[in-house]
C-alpha cells in the first residue's frame, strides 16, 4: 500500500506544480505570445516573439548614477537619439545625457523605424542635403547601417543607433515609463513607474510618437487635423502595417501587374469598382497612373504607381475599393534588401483617432483584423505568384498621426511653410517634401498645395508652459496643414539634432531650454560641423491664395 500512495502523492504534487506553473505571469506572457502570433506566416521570427513577450516588463534595477542627468531623452526615436548625441557633442566630455525608453532592453532602438519596420525613408527634396549641418546625424545614421540609398534594414539600423550612442557615451535606460513633476513650469524631476526612483535633468527631450511626457506635464494638443478644421477633429491619416515579405521578387510583381494590366475584363471591373460610388474627381485621382508600371527611382526602392495591383486584390476579395473605412490595399513604397526581401509601406487601416490613441496605448500592436488581412494577403500573393511567399508582421503598426501639442513657443502652421516657412533668423534649416495625406482626412476642406521648399527652426519644439521641456516628432507643434510635412520622419531627425544642441546650450549657459534660440542653435551647429548653411526655403503657393490652408 505504501508505495501506492507514494505513487499518488507524486502525481497530485506534479498536476499541483503545473498548475503553479501556468498560473505563473511568466506563462501567462508566453501564451499571450502564443495567442498573438503573426497569423500571416507559419515562420515568425522568435526574437520578434520574444520581444513580445516581454511587451511589459517590470522597471529596472537602477542606481543613484541614473538620477542626474544634463539632458534626457524621453523615447527611443531616431530624432530622440539623435538628439541625446548632439546634446552630449555640445556638452563635451563632461555632460551627463540620456536616452529614457518604456521598452524592454532586448527590444530594437529606432522605434517607427526598426520595430515599425518602415524601412523605406522619404529623403528630403532638396538637392545635396547631406551637406548641411542639421543633416550631420542622419546622413552618419544611414551610413552606419548602410542604407545603399532610401532604405534601411531594421536590425542594421538597430545597430547603427547602439554604435552611435555607444561612441557618443550616451546612457540608455530601458523598462522606465516616466511621469514628470511639473513645479513653477519647469519639470523638476521625472518618477520612473514602478519604482522609487526620480530622475533629475536641466532639460527633457519627449520623443514619443503621441508626445507621452508633455501630456503628461499638462500640455494642451490638437487631436487629428482640428487645427485645419474642427469637423477633422476625430479624423486622421491611414494607419500601416508594413510587413517584410519574402519568396518573392520585384520582378515577379511585375508579372502580377501586367498579368492585371493585359486582363481585359479584371481592368473593366476594376474602373467599375473605382467609379461606384465615387464623384468624378475621385474616380480621376484613383485612374491616374493607372497604366504606369513599376518605377524604381532609387537603387534599394520601388514606387507602385498605378493602383492595378491592389484593386486587384479588392476585387478577389470583395472588398469596396474605399479608404474611408476598413483596409485598402494602396499604391506603395517598396524597399528590396538582404536578398530579395521585400518591405512593402501601402496596406491602410482606416480609424478615427479615438481608435488609434487607444492602440498606441496599448503599445501599438497589430489588431487581429491587421493579423487577418496580412493573413488573406499572404494567400493571395502564394495564389498569385505560385510562391511559397510569406508575409511577417513588424511588432508595431505605423500611426501617421494623432495629435499635435498646441502649447509651443512658437507653431509652425501650413500657411507659413507655404509661404517657405520660418524667417531666416529664426531657422536652423531647410527641408522640402510633399504634402502626404496617405489614406486621406474627412471634412478637410482645404486644397492640398504643391510640394513645399521650406525653412524650420526648434521654436515650434520647445514648450512655452514647461520651460525646460521640447517635443519632437510627429506630435510637435505643428497647425493645420503643417501636420501632413511635419510627421515625417527626415524633417524630424533633423529638428531633433538641433534640439538636442538646443538642451546642451541651456546646460550650459544655465538657462531654461525655450530661451535658446533658432539663431544660437544654428550658430553651434556650424562650429560643431565645420560646416555652413545654407537656407533654400521658399515661396511654392505660386501666386494662388490658399486661404483655407491654415
Amino acid at each position: 500500500m505504501l508505495p501506492t500512495f507514494k505513487k499518488l502523492a507524486a502525481i497530485a504534487i506534479f498536476f499541483v506544480a503545473i498548475k503553479v506553473l501556468v498560473d505563473s505571469p511568466h506563462f501567462k506572457d508566453v501564451k499571450s505570445s502564443i495567442a498573438h502570433r503573426n497569423q500571416a506566416s507559419a515562420t515568425s521570427d522568435t526574437e520578434s516573439l520574444r520581444q513580445t513577450a516581454a511587451n511589459k516588463p517590470p522597471a529596472a534595477a537602477q542606481t543613484s548614477a541614473d538620477r542626474n542627468f544634463d539632458v534626457v531623452v524621453y523615447g527611443d526615436e531616431v530624432p530622440g537619439i539623435c538628439a541625446a548625441i548632439w546634446a552630449k557633442k555640445t556638452l563635451g566630455a563632461n555632460g551627463k545625457v540620456a536616452v529614457v525608453r518604456s521598452n524592454h532592453e532586448s527590444a530594437a532602438l529606432g522605434g517607427l523605424l526598426t520595430r515599425g519596420g518602415l524601412a523605406y525613408i522619404d529623403l528630403d527634396k532638396i538637392p545635396h542635403w547631406y551637406r548641411q549641418p542639421y543633416a550631420q546625424c542622419f546622413k552618419e545614421f544611414l551610413d552606419k547601417a548602410n542604407a545603399r540609398e532610401s532604405c534601411l534594414d531594421p536590425k542594421r539600423a538597430d545597430q547603427a543607433l547602439r554604435q552611435m550612442l555607444s561612441a557618443a557615451k550616451v546612457r540608455v535606460i530601458s523598462n522606465s515609463t516616466l511621469t514628470p513633476h511639473v513645479v513653477d513650469k519647469k519639470i523638476e524631476y521625472a518618477e520612473v513607474k514602478g519604482s522609487t526612483l526620480r530622475i533629475k535633468a536641466n532639460s527633457f527631450i519627449d520623443v514619443t510618437q503621441d508626445a507621452e511626457l508633455a501630456r503628461k506635464a499638462g500640455l494642451s494638443y490638437y487631436t487629428g487635423y482640428e487645427s485645419q478644421n474642427i469637423k477633422s477633429k476625430n479624423e486622421t491619416l491611414a494607419v500601416s502595417i508594413v510587413p517584410r515579405i519574402t519568396g518573392i521578387t520585384m520582378s515577379e510583381f511585375r508579372s502580377i501587374e501586367d498579368d492585371i494590366l493585359y486582363n481585359r475584363p479584371l481592368v473593366k471591373k476594376i474602373k467599375e469598382s473605382i467609379t461606384k460610388s465615387k464623384d468624378p474627381a475621385s474616380t480621376k485621382f484613383w485612374m491616374r497612373n493607372f497604366w504606369s508600371t513599376i518605377y524604381q527611382p532609387y537603387t534599394d526602392g520601388y514606387d507602385i504607381r498605378s493602383v492595378a495591383i491592389g484593386a486587384a486584390y479588392h476585387i478577389d476579395r470583395n472588398l469596396p475599393f474605399s479608404q474611408n473605412k476598413g483596409f485598402f490595399f494602396d499604391k506603395g513604397n517598396v524597399c528590396v534588401y538582404n536578398k530579395n526581401v521585400l518591405s512593402w509601406n501601402g496596406f491602410l487601416f482606416k480609424y478615427q483617432v479615438d481608435q488609434i490613441m487607444k492602440m498606441e496605448a496599448n503599445g501599438r500592436k497589430p489588431t487581429p483584423e491587421m493579423i487577418k488581412e496580412m493573413s488573406h494577403l499572404q494567400h493571395w500573393l502564394q495564389k498569385k505568384s505560385g510562391k511559397d511567399v510569406r508575409v511577417f508582421i513588424p511588432d508595431e503598426i505605423y500611426i501617421r498621426q494623432t495629435l499635435n501639442v498646441r502649447d509651443v513657443v512658437d507653431p509652425l502652421t501650413g500657411q507659413e511653410i507655404i509661404k517657405g516657412g520660418t524667417a531666416a533668423s529664426k531657422s536652423i534649416g531647410s527641408f522640402s517634401y510633399d504634402f502626404d495625406m496617405r489614406g486621406g482626412v474627412k471634412n478637410l476642406s482645404a486644397r492640398i498645395p504643391p510640394l513645399p521648399v521650406y525653412n524650420f527652426g526648434i521654436e515650434s519644439a520647445l514648450a512655452s508652459k514647461v520651460k525646460n521641456l521640447a517635443i519632437v516628432g510627429r506630435s510637435s507643434g505643428y497647425v493645420g496643414m503643417a501636420v501632413s510635412v511635419g510627421r515625417i520622419a527626415t524633417v524630424n531627425i533633423y529638428q531633433g539634432q538641433g534640439v538636442g544642441v538646443a538642451a546642451g546650450l541651456a546646460s550650459k549657459f544655465g538657462v531654461p531650454l525655450n530661451a535658446i534660440t533658432s539663431a544660437e542653435t544654428k550658430k553651434t551647429l556650424e562650429t560643431l560641423t565645420g560646416k555652413t548653411t545654407y537656407l533654400s526655403g521658399r515661396d511654392t503657393s505660386y501666386g494662388v491664395d490658399y486661404k483655407e490652408v491654415k
